[in-house]
C-alpha cells in the first residue's frame, strides 16, 4: 500500500524550477510515498496551444520526480478556472489513491474558510451584489471579486491572484464534494504568473516569451535538468509551438468563413461576442492583436482566448454544459514509473471512474466518454498542425510512457 499520495494539478508549460520545487515540497509536506499529477491537454487554461504536447510534458514530469501522470481532457483544460479546477480535482479524487492535494498560491496563509464559504454557499446578500456588478458590464470574475469584497473586506485582493483563484477553486471543490483529500497550499516562489521577466524562479509565461524572442539559451537556463534536455530536443526537432502565427491563420480563416449565428453556438460565446470576434478578425494582424481588440470589461482576455480554442474545436454550448454537469467520464493514464505502476494497480481495484489508456477503450464506455475522447483526439491533431514538424496521426500511435 502506498500512502500518503500527493496530488498536483499541472500544466508544466513548460516545467520550470518553480515546478520542480513544488514537486519536491509536496512530497515533503505530505510525507508522500508517491506524487500523482493531472496534466492539461495540448491546449491550456489560459486559452493557448501548449508549448509542448502533453506526452512530452508528461515525460518531463516523470523525469523530475512525478510518479504517475493522468490526462485532463481538453474540454476541461481549456476552460475557466472553476471548470478547470473542478475537473482536475474530480479526477484526482476518483483515483481512490490520492490523499493530499498540493498547490501553489500567492497568499497560502490567507485562503480562509470564510471566502470559500461565500463562493460555495453564496449567502445573502452575495447574489444581489453579484448581479449589481454584472449589470455594470464587469466580467463574472471581477463582479464576483467585488461582491465578495463587500461582504468580506480584503478578499478582492486575494481573488486577484491567478494562483489564489485556482487555489480557492480547488479548496471549494474538495469541500463541495466532501472529498477525503487534504488541501496543502504552498507559497508560490519567484515571479508572478503573468510576469515576463526572467528571474531566478522565472514564470512559464516569461520562459515562453523569451523563446518567442529568440532567447533560447536564456530561457533554457531556467529549466531544470532533465526537463531542459527534453525541451531543447523538442525545439531542435521542430516539436514545439513557440509562436502563434499558424494558430492565428487557422483561427482567422475560420472566423471569416463562419457566420455569427454559427459562432454563437460555441462554448462561452454569447451576448454579441460573436460579432466582435468576426469584426476583429478582419482588421487584426496577429492573435495578440485580435485578442486585444475583442477584450473588454465584460470579456477579459482569458475568456477571449478560450473562446478561440472552443471555436477551433467546434465545442458547442450543449456539450460544454453537459461536461460541466457530468464531470470527467474516465481516468486516462499518460505515463508512470515503477511507483506509478503500483498506484495504477490500486486504482484499477478501487477507482470511482473507469481507468483507460486508449481512445478506443474510452469510446466504448458511453456516448459522453466517446465525445470527450473525440474532442481530445481532435485537439491533439490540431496542435500537430501548429508546429514546424507536425505529424498527423501521431496521437493514436502513442503508448503509455514508462520511466
Amino acid at each position: 500500500m502506498l500512502y500518503p499520495v500527493a496530488g498536483i494539478v499541472a500544466e508544466y508549460n513548460p516545467l520550470h524550477k518553480g515546478h520542480l520545487y513544488h514537486i519536491k515540497k509536496a512530497r515533503e509536506l505530505c510525507s508522500a510515498e508517491a506524487v500523482a499529477i493531472v496534466l492539461s491537454s495540448d491546449f491550456v487554461q489560459r486559452g493557448e496551444p501548449a508549448l509542448l504536447d502533453k506526452w512530452t510534458r508528461a515525460e518531463a514530469a516523470l523525469r523530475c520526480g512525478v510518479d504517475l501522470v493522468i490526462e485532463l481532457p481538453v474540454i476541461f483544460s481549456s476552460h475557466n478556472a472553476g471548470v478547470f479546477a473542478n475537473a482536475a480535482v474530480d479526477i484526482l479524487a476518483a483515483t481512490g489513491v490520492v490523499t493530499h492535494l498540493s498547490f501553489g498560491a500567492e497568499n497560502p496563509d490567507c485562503l480562509v474558510d470564510s471566502i470559500v464559504d461565500i463562493l460555495l454557499k453564496e449567502p445573502e446578500p452575495f447574489k444581489p451584489l453579484l448581479k449589481k456588478h454584472l449589470a455594470c458590464g464587469l466580467s463574472y470574475v471581477e463582479a464576483r471579486a467585488r461582491a465578495t469584497e463587500e461582504m468580506l473586506p480584503g478578499s478582492a485582493a486575494l481573488l486577484a491572484g491567478s494562483n489564489n483563484t485556482l487555489a480557492l477553486s480547488y479548496i471549494k471543490r474538495i469541500k463541495e464534494k466532501s472529498y477525503g483529500m487534504r488541501a496543502v497550499p504552498l507559497k508560490r516562489l519567484g515571479a508572478a504568473y503573468n510576469s515576463t521577466e526572467l528571474e531566478e524562479f522565472a514564470s512559464a509565461t516569461a520562459i515562453r516569451a523569451a523563446l518567442r524572442a529568440g532567447e533560447q539559451e536564456a530561457a533554457l537556463s531556467h529549466i531544470p535538468p532533465p526537463a531542459k534536455d527534453i525541451l531543447a530536443d523538442a525545439l531542435k526537432d521542430g516539436r514545439a509551438c513557440v509562436g502563434h502565427n499558424t494558430f492565428w491563420r487557422l483561427l482567422r480563416a475560420l472566423l471569416l468563413r463562419t457566420g455569427p449565428e454559427e459562432l454563437a453556438k460555441y462554448a462561452e460565446i454569447s451576448e454579441g461576442l460573436e460579432y466582435r470576434m468576426r469584426e476583429a478578425a478582419r482588421e487584426a494582424n496577429s492573435f495578440a492583436e485580435w485578442c486585444g481588440a475583442c477584450t473588454s470589461k465584460r470579456y477579459p482576455a482569458g475568456r477571449i482566448r478560450r473562446s478561440a480554442i472552443h471555436t477551433l474545436l467546434g465545442l458547442g454550448h450543449w456539450t460544454n454544459r453537459a461536461a460541466q454537469r457530468l464531470g470527467p467520464p474516465y481516468i486516462r493514464v499518460l505515463g508512470m514509473n515503477e511507483t506509478g505502476r503500483r498506484l495504477l494497480h490500486k486504482m484499477r481495484e478501487g477507482a470511482a471512474l473507469p481507468v483507460v489508456t486508449t481512445y478506443g477503450k474510452a469510446a466504448r464506455l458511453s456516448r459522453y466518454a466517446a465525445e470527450t475522447a473525440r474532442y481530445e483526439s481532435l485537439a491533439c491533431e490540431l496542435w500537430e498542425e501548429l508546429i514546424p514538424n507536425g505529424r498527423f496521426g501521431e496521437e493514436h500511435k502513442r503508448q503509455i510512457i514508462m520511466v
